[in-house]
């Protein structure tokens, strides 16, 4: 949808408060008149924009759960790489959405979902793992995998919201990576 695609362009070039809804309106070639033909007001426009990311989020989760033997090492490469796409796209729609989190439940609720189904994955592969023999068995699975999910995306909300390098990007992908198999007690090197 042409408002979604503008609040989201306009994002990229300032702060959501810098932003009026004829703005959006006229990013997308409508009145702001007709804007109200969708949306109540400018903060449900963002919070559509954002909610159609999140789907995206929750779109790749499910692509995840395609491989039901992964390793607990490939489910979490695959989360914190699929949370770095999206953030790498829209991480001014996504800062903007963190600002609106707390007064904005629906949006809270999609936000929180996309974590719980990364933690449910993730916590199934420690699990199987744990059955395997490849993982020490110690911690609560479910507690752990909850923990590093917000872990990365609280590390690609500091990265994205602000100007970075590849670098950076590159050393933050390959530590968030580290850490998780450390948490969880993985000893063998990542296949990366």
């Amino acid at each position: 949808m042409a408002l979604l695609d503008s609040a989201e362009q306009l994002l990229s070039a300032r702060p959501l408060a810098d932003i009026s809804l004829t703005d959006i309106a006229s990013g997308a070639g409508l009145s702001r008149a007709g804007v109200y033909f969708y949306f109540d007001n400018k903060d449900a426009l963002v919070e559509a924009a954002i909610a159609r990311r999140v789907n995206e989020l929750l779109k790749a989760i499910s692509d995840w759960t395609a491989s039901p033997d992964a390793p607990f090492a490939t489910s979490a490469e695959q989360c914190i790489q699929a949370c770095f796409a999206i953030w790498r796209r829209s991480g001014p729609l996504l800062t903007a959405a963190v600002g609106m989190l707390s007064h904005r439940p629906a949006l809270r609720a999609a936000w929180e979902e996309y974590f719980h189904r990364c933690a449910d994955i993730l916590a199934t592969a420690i699990e199987r793992d744990r059955d395997r023999g490849l993982l020490p068995h110690h911690g609560d699975a479910r507690a752990m995998a909850l923990a590093l999910s917000w872990m990365v995306e609280r590390n690609a909300y500091m990265l994205y919201s602000r100007n970075h390098t590849e670098e950076e990007e590159q050393t933050l992908l390959t530590t968030l990576t580290l850490l998780c198999r450390q948490a969880v007690g993985a000893t063998t090197p990542p296949n990366t």
